[in-house]
């Protein structure tokens, strides 16, 4: 089956017709009965622009998810409670929405931002008791907004931005205080579209019709003015700033309250840094210079307790130091003392000498080593020579004084053994000495000289004996 639409078009003084067949594969798309997303499933989407219908579903929040196209929701008859910041983010081209007749007591104050084409809000029948600043603030295409039964008591001028569209302000079974409202009221004449504002407010116990209340019979509350501002206390550093306001802006009418609070305070003020002096911080600690006995300990100090700053001098003294410290007394090794002089073993000549010496220059201390070696020593010692008594030598051995038969046989010795020497006394004895000698018997003959030489030797016979007796 085709549908035929026919179409005047114009160009110029040129009119013509155009028939357009439009099939029903098109038709199904643009009147579509079902929607895509599951979470929609049980929801209708119709028409061009495309309506999202999801009345009597049973919803208990605004889904975040829907066809790119859609420019209507209709969320009537649910169970939703709020409206979350961002909620039709998604769909920012949305041109209606419609939540009446939920349960919804909180609404985000960016719930709606973005929605620049928004033009139809339908908020009716919900347990709404305020409103945030800034709600509907940006909704520069809305032209109505429907806020009746719910449970406003006040409605400010803060939701809204300071000039708007609005058309129609559906305020109908709210329990209004318009004295709360006095804002609102200077609001309204700035509106230039309002045709239809509706409400009742409940003010002095009476009834009156939004568009007639006087809000000049209002007691207006004391609001305070600007704080004063007064010098700091001090030159520099920081100081106090005493300041005043006073309830004026407005003060009090028609049995409005006084201003709450107090009309005076203080603040801190912070001018340019005072001078501050350099303090020396804590000597460091460091290790004394020797692991035993008397040494040194250098230590340093840092001028920041606090630095200098702001002109202020800095720290007076060294930031160095060294200091004395004792430990536990070293260990000395033991050195040996000078060794004793003792007399020579003898009166002269050679000898000995004893010593000893004392492990005492200085003694050993904290486990310090003994001295090494001995304490007693031997030396040689010389003194001026003995007396040395002469003593003999060996005789020497002469010849016989003759060739044979009896003679004599003549020996000397030497006082050399040892001769005498340092006042000792010389050998006793002579030095020469003979003695008788028997060869073989000579012959009887006594040739020319026989008998001469006979007697020749009884007489030396005779003196030798004389000699020998006598020396």
């Amino acid at each position: 089956m085709n549908i035929q639409k026919g179409i005047v078009m114009k160009k110029g003084t040129l009119s013509f017709n155009t028939i357009v067949v439009l099939s029903l594969v098109f038709l199904k798309e643009a009147y579509a009965t079902t929607c895509t997303e599951p979470i929609l499933s049980n929801c209708t989407c119709t028409g061009t622009p495309l309506l999202v219908q999801c009345s009597k579903k049973g919803f208990t929040e605004i889904p975040k998810l829907f066809p790119a196209s859609t420019r209507r929701l209709q969320f009537a008859i649910n169970k939703i409670t709020r409206i979350d910041n961002g909620a039709f983010s998604s769909i920012p081209d949305l041109t209606s929405i419609d939540v009446g007749i939920n349960k919804i007591s909180r609404i985000d104050s960016g719930a709606f931002s973005g929605l620049q084409s928004l033009s139809k809000l339908f908020l009716d029948d919900n347990r709404i008791s305020s409103i945030k600043p800034g709600t509907f603030t940006g909704l520069t295409s809305l032209v109505i907004l429907h806020l009746q039964t719910n449970n406003l008591t006040t409605v400010s001028a803060n939701m809204f931005d300071k000039v708007t569209l609005l058309k129609s302000l559906y305020l109908n079974r709210n329990p209004l205080l318009c004295c709360t409202m006095v804002d609102f009221f200077e609001w309204i004449p700035n509106q230039r579209s309002i045709q239809a504002l509706t409400g009742t407010c409940h003010d002095f116990n009476t009834q009156t019709d939004i568009k007639s209340f006087d809000p000049s019979k209002c007691p207006v509350d004391g609001q305070w003015g600007s704080w004063s501002t007064g010098p700091c206390s001090v030159t520099c550093g920081q100081g106090f700033i005493n300041r005043n306001r006073s309830c004026d802006s407005p003060s009090p009418f028609n049995n409005g309250t006084d201003c709450i609070g107090s009309s005076t305070d203080s603040l801190s003020c912070t001018l340019a840094g005072c001078p501050v002096d350099g303090q020396w911080g804590s000597w460091s600690t460091g290790p004394c210079s020797v692991t035993c006995g008397q040494g040194l300990i250098n230590r340093n100090r840092t001028c920041d307790s606090p630095p200098a700053s702001n002109n202020g001098t800095a720290c007076i003294g060294s930031s160095t130091e060294s200091l004395s410290c004792t430990l536990a007394g070293c260990p000395v090794d033991g050195q040996w003392g000078s060794w004793s002089i003792g007399p020579c073993s003898v009166t002269c000549g050679q000898g000995l000498i004893n010593r000893n010496r004392t492990c005492d220059s200085p003694p050993a201390s904290n486990n310090g080593t003994e001295c090494i070696g001995s304490s007693t020593d031997s030396l040689s010692c010389t003194l001026a020579g003995c007396p040395v008594d002469g003593q003999w030598g060996s005789w020497s051995t002469g010849h016989c004084s003759v060739t044979c038969g009896h003679g004599i046989r003549y020996r000397n010795r030497n006082c050399d053994s040892p001769p005498a020497s340092n006042n000792g006394t010389d050998c006793i004895g002579c030095s020469i000495d003979s003695l008788s000698c028997t060869l073989a018997g000579c012959p009887k003959s006594y040739g020319k000289y026989g008998r001469e030489a006979g007697s020749w030797i009884r007489k030396t016979r005779k003196w030798k004996w004389i000699t020998s007796r006598y020396y």
